[in-house]
């Protein structure tokens, strides 16, 4: 039975089991009533003997145990010592009739808590509270032993871990002491040394790495005369062992609070940053490589803000709008300013906020300048960090592209019409032959009938109109027989005259002025053919009089010309030019007179064939036309025939070649006024390429509008153009500018446009022009007197 005791103190009551081991049952019984008469009531287990005794213990745990001394077969200090030995820490209190002073002492001496006599039972509450307090302080000490001892244990795997973590940290460590020797160092330092940790203690950083000593004596020295640490210095240092690289460190100087080993101490902390130096520098690389290849891109590159404003942008771009600095840019609006149509920009933005981005979009741009340019977009939205949307931009500028497929497309398309015409005027020669022999037979045969035979006369007539029709449709499709020898271009020419005279009206002007030529190659009869077409044509359309000028020079034709004429081979030309005075051409019209029948003229008036055989015909003997006309103000034709005195052909002597050659440069500024969009552009390009810096306009107002703020160094002036002419604004100019030389462009001769002639600043370049002729003019007239 287990006896639970409560004993109060104060206001506490504390619960205890009790085990009762008395073979006396009076005796257990005056012991219980004792306790019960001092407020402890008990339910005790009772044990007799040793058995009971032990199996109790092995049964229940107790917090008291009462013991009589003196038991049958056993002692109180015997079951006392069974209990110590079982490391059972219960408070053990001896209950006894007689107790000798040495027994007393010997039982407190093996711990028993207390004894108390059983006449003296007033004692036992007293015996028992302070057992039950002795047991909580040994606890209590226990705990705090355990605590202590797991503290440690603690403190001592921390110290390990933290001597494992500055050992093998890829940190730089090393405290050095105030002569700079080495008292403590890490794995990672040890390694830049090329020794052992344990080898650095007592050795000077003078003898392992006498440079970064030398280097930093004068920062430990302050480190240890202020006591103040010195923070985050770069630092680069040689490896003393291999590889023998250098590396890149922050370094940090700290003094340590107290003394190791007596000494006063210093440490150093060194973080390795050249993983991270290499990256900054290959990130660097990258963008100067990055850089390099935008700044020096052909292709124009920008970024915009969502509103359409220019952010930055590369040199080609700044060349695509004709702007010197980002400055001029940065005042300029993409949709705004810079799209010819807004159609297009509309089209292009909606796009790209849609899609994300747009690639292969055509379009025409607006220079600052007042050129044109085409370009093909690429366009992409993107969004930086936080930030508003921006839009990244790639234009080509396929300007001269856009113009040679322009002149391919024509080629190809009088190619294909030649090769039609060609076919059915070699199938219908056969049937207009048969006709005109058959009409010849039946007028041979109809001699004595008159009336017959004039009808046979009038079918021969018109089969051989129907034959003229023929080889001219077989001239535009370059099919006829030729008899090519060397002829002189100005003896054909010449030769015309009384011929023309005949044709032409009175009211018509003629005039011819030649130079000297090398010989062509050609059929004399074809090139007379292609002279008196020109001229009629020039005659019908001066139905009021007017003039009609024909002209010859040499010219060599180079490379920068062939570039924007694919269809012509560079060399020396013999060129043959006839222009009128008469009511010119629209550019629709001009775009179609060299095809098959095509007429302006009234029906019955012309078959449409005379400008197309003079195609063909000049094309057959490896020439070229060009064509120059401005309606009301009349028309010139300029058509380039090969010279052939490379054949071994001696050349004419005192020959007047207008050389195109090689180009000079410049830097000045050139004014560009002219009304024909694809010249206009042809100028700009061309001086640019040269280094001029060029104004270009479409008339004249806009001409004196852009040299507003700038004074040009040379004008061009075309002289026919809307709302101010070349001549009227050449005044105007030279009223703001006195002194400024001019370059007229006409496609008629300088007598035939009123100029006036005797003008020191005056110059004529007769259209149409090549690159090389206008470049080699702007810089001859730059550095005349």
């Amino acid at each position: 039975m287990t006896t639970r005791a409560t004993i109060t103190t104060s206001d506490t009551a504390i619960s205890l089991r009790a085990l009762l081991l008395e073979d006396a049952g009076s005796d257990a019984e005056l012991i219980l009533h004792h306790l019960r008469s001092n407020g402890i009531v008990l339910e005790p287990r009772f044990a007799r003997n040793r058995l009971e005794f032990i199996r109790a213990l092995e049964e229940e745990s107790f917090d008291l145990i009462l013991s009589d001394y003196r038991l049958p077969d056993w002692t109180g200090r015997d079951a006392f010592v069974y209990l110590r030995d079982s490391r059972r820490d219960i408070p053990f209190v001896l209950v006894t009739g007689t107790l000798g002073e040495e027994a007393a002492v010997e039982c407190i001496k093996q711990g028993i808590s207390d004894y108390v006599l059983k006449g003296h039972l007033e004692r036992l509450p007293l015996a028992i509270a302070r057992s039950l307090q002795e047991k909580r302080l040994r606890e209590d000490a226990a705990t705090a032993m355990n605590a202590l001892a797991e503290s440690e244990a603690k403190a001592r795997e921390q110290f390990t871990e933290l001597d494992l973590l500055y050992r093998t940290t890829p940190v730089c460590f090393a405290v050095l002491d105030e002569q700079l020797n080495f008292l403590r160092v890490n794995d990672a330092m040890a390694k830049n040394h090329g020794i052992t940790a344990e080898s650095h203690v007592g050795r000077s950083l003078y003898e392992l790495v006498p440079e970064a000593a030398r280097e930093s004596e004068h920062i430990y020295r302050r480190v240890f005369e202020t006591g103040e640490p010195v923070l985050n210095l770069e630092a680069r240092v040689r490896r003393a062992a291999p590889p023998f690289e250098t590396r890149y460190y922050l370094a940090s100087f700290f003094p340590l609070p107290e003394p190791l080993g007596g000494k006063k101490a210093a440490c150093v902390m060194m973080v390795d940053l050249t993983e991270r130096e290499q990256a900054e520098r290959a990130l660097q690389d990258s963008e100067e490589r990055n850089r390099d290849l935008v700044e020096n891109s052909s292709y124009g590159i920008c970024r915009l803000n969502a509103d359409g404003d220019f952010l930055d942008a590369n040199p080609a771009l700044l060349r695509i709008l004709g702007c010197d600095t980002m400055q001029q840019l940065r005042g300029l609006h993409l949709f705004r300013d810079i799209f010819r149509f807004p159609e297009q920009h509309a089209k292009l933005f909606q796009s790209c906020q849609q899609a994300g981005q747009v690639r292969d979009t055509e379009a025409e741009w607006r220079r600052l300048d007042g050129g044109f340019v085409s370009v093909r977009l690429q366009m992409r939205k993107t969004k930086r960090k936080e930030g508003e949307p921006e839009f990244e931009l790639i234009a080509e500028d396929i300007t001269e592209l856009r113009a040679m497929e322009r002149q391919l497309v024509q080629a190809q398309k009088f190619e294909a019409i030649g090769q039609l015409a060609g076919g059915i005027a070699h199938d219908f020669n056969n049937v207009i032959g048969a006709i005109l022999g058959w009409a010849e037979i039946g007028y041979d045969q109809s001699s004595a009938n008159p009336q017959v035979a004039d009808r046979f006369t009038k079918i021969r007539e018109q089969g051989e109109r129907a034959a003229a029709l023929t080889r001219e449709l077989l001239a535009f499709a370059r099919r006829q027989v030729l008899q090519p020898r060397q002829i002189d271009l100005n003896g054909i020419a010449n030769g015309l005259v009384t011929f023309l005279d005949r044709v032409i009206s009175e009211d018509i002007e003629l005039k011819i002025t030649t130079v000297p030529l090398e010989p062509i190659k050609a059929d004399a009869t074809q090139i007379e053919q292609v002279i008196m077409n020109l001229c009629l044509n020039a005659r019908d359309a001066m139905p009021k009089g007017g003039r009609l000028l024909i002209e010859t020079e040499m010219v060599e034709l180079d490379d920068a010309y062939c570039r924007f004429y694919p269809h012509v081979a560079p060399g020396k030309y013999a060129v043959l030019s006839v222009s009128d005075t008469g009511i010119g051409m629209d550019a629709e019209t001009k775009e179609r007179i060299f095809e098959p029948f095509f007429t302006t003229k009234e029906p019955g008036k012309g078959t449409g064939m005379g400008l197309a055989s003079v195609y063909g015909i000049v094309k057959q003997h490896g020439g070229f036309v060009h064509v120059y006309s401005e309606v009301g103000q009349g028309t010139l034709f300029r058509v380039y025939l090969p010279s052939s005195a490379s054949e071994g052909i001696p050349a004419a002597a005192n020959l007047n070649v207008t050389v195109i050659a090689s180009q000079p440069h410049g830097t000045e500024l050139v004014l560009l006024a002219e009304d024909h969009e694809s010249i206009r552009e042809m100028a700009r390009h061309t001086l640019m390429n040269l280094g001029y810096r060029v104004l270009s306009a479409a008339d004249g107002e806009e001409a004196l509008q852009l040299v507003e703020r700038e004074k040009p160094a040379l004008a061009v002036l075309d002289v026919v153009m809307p709302k101010l002419g070349g001549v009227a604004t050449s005044t105007r100019l030279l009223e703001r500018f006195p002194g400024l030389p001019v370059i007229f462009t006409s496609g008629y001769s300088q007598d035939s446009t009123g100029l006036p002639a005797s003008s020191t600043e005056l110059t004529y370049l007769q259209k149409p022009y090549s690159p090389t002729a206008l470049g080699k003019l702007v810089r001859q007239v730059l550095d005349g007197p």
